[in-house]
């Protein structure tokens, strides 16, 4: 039995059979204007042919082989027009390296135009049934997954990419070119999978992952493919296998594929790769997680060696400090101890620092980093502090989000509380009522948040004294007065009848 036929390839899956004792023949013969086009002297950026050279070619191009070939004309300044005249191989080229460039500088929005230029041109060098379509289908959901997080897209192309290669026979000539057949397929499966994830279909996560598996166990086997790319294939199938058991809330099982991948990646990148900050702060908060059954200590250890990761990598100030830091002062605020807080004023402080360094006051993340240290205050009883803190980012955060924002609201809201907390009922509920009306305007009265803040409003104006001390604008007035009751009731007394009110 063949390596296809045990990885079921013939039957349910894709047909991969290898064509032995003869090459590939090119699909036609190129033109004298093609191999001009394909000179090193082209620019990928121009994307047009020169006027002398358009002039040069006319003679040698006959009216047929200009008839076939697609040609896009713009007008010149002059009044004469500019011709394509690039083969679609040599386009191919330039998108495919213009993607990645644009890939490198995170340009998200370029990269998906390109990989779809890579997708038309593939379908038209090599038609509809090809491997290499399937391939520009894959890359085109890679990067919605991974770039734009778009999973319903990268489903649908990834998707398609698998239907190519089910309904389709792909031969191969070389076992180089076999082994990128295979990495097409898991590219398909990997990025089905992780979209499915990300859609709460697990099932059908967990079956396209463990193809995945059977995928590498055929790279395996071939001499092409070296120990370095298989143990990057591993790495990536147990990253998505351990995000997959956490969001089933599988903990055991994800821990364990953490550990899994950590050893992979030290082993793969040593044991202070930048690679691996992620994937600690990963396995931090996994631990965070489990709610009353979370173990803090192992928490902060995995926050810690991100910590110290990023310290040897990065100098101060850097941005990527920022995120290790903040997340290491939250995992220490929820141990409730008085060290473990101390730890996490210390850690917020010298986040805040950065941040006011390199993103300014008026910045969401420096915004971010000062609620955060506000609510710390508050568990430690330093109201004043925390007051004080809240009160001067209201303004920046009306100049960032908006004076009618769910974040200024959420500020009012925690300033209200600590009003209250304080004993100052007046103020709490002047600052409940800027935060109720934002609330209503922004959310709407029947959300969650209005009514817990009506809610609150209502408890704090029950308060002996403090109704007739507080007073409520025209529409509330309207609210708390009784409602008409229609029902007429007779009088004996009178003969007539009266409305009544509850």
């Amino acid at each position: 039995m063949s390596d296809e036929e045990e990885f079921g390839m013939g039957a349910g899956g894709p047909m991969v059979v290898e064509v032995k004792g003869r090459s590939r023949t090119p699909r036609s013969s190129r033109s004298p204007a093609h191999n001009h086009a394909d000179s090193d002297d082209y620019s990928e950026d121009e994307g047009w042919l020169g006027e002398e050279d358009v002039e040069s070619d006319e003679g040698s191009v006959t009216q047929t082989q200009r008839s076939r070939r697609a040609s896009h004309r713009t007008p010149r300044k002059n009044g004469r027009s500019k011709i394509d005249l690039t083969p679609p191989d040599k386009k191919l080229k330039m998108a495919e390296k213009k993607a990645l460039r644009f890939t490198e500088n995170g340009k998200v929005d370029k990269v998906i135009t390109e990989l779809t230029k890579c997708l038309a041109l593939n379908r038209i060098l090599h038609g509809a049934g090809h491997w290499k379509l399937a391939r520009s289908h894959a890359n085109l959901a890679e990067a919605y997954l991974d770039l734009k997080g778009y999973a319903v897209q990268a489903d649908y192309h990834a998707g398609t990419a698998k239907s190519i290669m089910l309904n389709s026979v792909t031969s191969y000539t070389t076992d180089q070119e076999k082994a990128e057949i295979y990495d097409v397929l898991f590219k398909i499966y990997y990025t089905q999978g992780r979209a499915l994830a990300t859609l709460k279909k697990y099932n059908e996560a967990d079956q396209l992952l463990a193809k995945t598996e059977k995928v590498i166990g055929e790279l395996n086997k071939l001499s092409c493919v070296d120990d370095n790319q298989l143990d990057d294939y591993e790495i990536k199938l147990t990253q998505a296998t351990a995000r997959l058991q956490w969001k089933q809330k599988k903990y055991a099982v994800a821990s364990s594929q953490y550990d899994k991948l950590l050893r992979l990646m030290e082993d793969r990148h040593g044991e202070d790769s930048k690679l691996l900050i992620p994937v600690y702060q990963e396995c931090g908060k996994l631990e965070q997680s489990k709610g009353r059954y979370a173990n803090h200590e192992k928490a902060i250890d995995m926050f810690l060696q991100a910590h110290s990761i990023a310290g040897s990598h990065y100098k101060d100030g850097h941005a990527q400090l920022i995120d290790t830091s903040l997340a290491l002062a939250q995992a220490y605020s929820s141990t409730g101890d008085e060290d473990g807080e101390a730890a996490a004023e210390k850690y917020l402080n010298e986040c805040l620092a950065t941040c006011q360094t390199i993103h300014g006051p008026h910045h969401k993340q420096t915004l971010a980093v000062q609620d955060e240290l506000a609510r710390l205050y508050i568990r430690m009883d330093r109201n004043g502090e925390a007051l004080k803190l809240l009160s001067s980012s209201v303004r920046d955060k009306c100049e960032v989000f908006g004076d009618y924002s769910e974040n200024v609201s959420d500020t009012y809201k925690l300033t209200a509380s600590i009003h209250l907390a304080q004993g100052n009922i007046q103020k709490a509920l002047k600052t409940y009522k800027k935060c109720h009306d934002i609330e209503c305007l922004v959310l709407g009265k029947g959300h969650k948040k209005s009514k817990d803040t009506e809610r609150t409003i209502d408890i704090l104006m029950a308060t002996p004294g403090i109704s007739n001390q507080f007073v409520l604008s025209k529409e509330d007035e309207l609210k708390k007065r009784p409602k008409f009751n229609a029902i007429v009731k007779g009088s004996k007394n009178l003969g007539g009848c009266k409305a009544t009110f509850d």
